[in-house]
């Protein structure tokens, strides 16, 4: 009897797992905290997660990694064919240089790309979800319509991680030397409300149509004091819902295959 395949952590497990053990200080009070609005090192630990899974579960982007022809790369600012430049929080496209060094997880990183297969944009709601409900969807709205305008092959991904924590400490809210200032939520009323409303995001199944190639959201547990735990039951995306992680990585690697194999 053979033994049961030992399927690894998700990204979306293993970006938890990090924030649960993350700690920075925040110059605004000294304080440590799990999350820093104005950092960009949550986004970057899920983009980092997110190539790994692609690669794990991709032979396609696995077998031109390993050949050197896609690298990946972290807030790449990248220019379009039709002149329109865009910070991009994940790229996978073609390096330049070329021949650059695999990481320990079979894919190069690149700081430049003479072309851009997949982009993805992250976005993360910890607090204050219904005055953040325009900003985040308009914001993501003009992500995949920036990409698309730029190259319609290009994959335009994006994600969305929702705090579900019935209270979060802000460091922006904070002073030196004063009581913590503690933001109470009504949940999870209030992040039901965002998935719902960030689930009116097109999604298109065609090259020319409008929308995400792929899209999802997670949801986390994050006091912001006392680490975080991922949230799995309602209101989060479940297996097969259009916005759950393994959708969205697997209309990725079916995107990729259909549109790039030949590459």
């Amino acid at each position: 009897m053979s033994a049961p395949e030992i399927v690894p952590p998700s990204a979306l497990e293993r970006f938890v797992e990090w924030l649960a053990s993350n700690s920075q200080r925040s110059k605004t009070d000294g304080r440590m905290y799990n999350y820093l609005p104005r950092s960009d090192s949550h986004s970057i630990a899920l983009c980092r997660f997110i190539v790994q899974d692609l690669v794990l579960r991709s032979e396609v982007i696995r077998e031109k990694a390993k050949q050197g022809r896609i690298a990946f790369g972290l807030n790449v600012r990248h220019t379009f064919p039709n002149g329109k430049t865009k910070t991009l929080d994940l790229a996978v496209g073609v390096p330049e240089p070329v021949g650059l060094p695999l990481t320990p997880h079979g894919i190069s990183q690149a700081e430049a790309f003479s072309r851009v297969l997949i982009s993805c944009e992250e976005k993360t709601c910890m607090t204050e979800h219904g005055k953040s409900q325009p900003r985040l969807f308009d914001e993501l709205s003009s992500s995949h319509e920036i990409v698309h305008q730029g190259d319609q092959q290009c994959i335009a991904a994006g994600v969305a991680i929702i705090n579900i924590a019935p209270s979060f400490v802000s460091p922006l809210r904070q002073r030196t030397g004063l009581d913590l200032v503690t933001t109470r939520h009504n949940q999870p009323a209030v992040t039901g409300s965002m998935i719902r409303h960030l689930r009116g995001l097109p999604i298109r199944n065609d090259v020319g149509q409008v929308g995400f190639d792929a899209f999802m959201q997670g949801v986390v547990n994050c006091t912001n004091q006392n680490g975080a735990t991922l949230h799995t039951e309602l209101p989060a995306p479940q297996p097969g819902d259009p916005d759950h992680y393994d959708t969205f990585v697997n209309r990725i690697a079916l995107a990729f295959e259909q549109r790039f194999a030949s590459l």
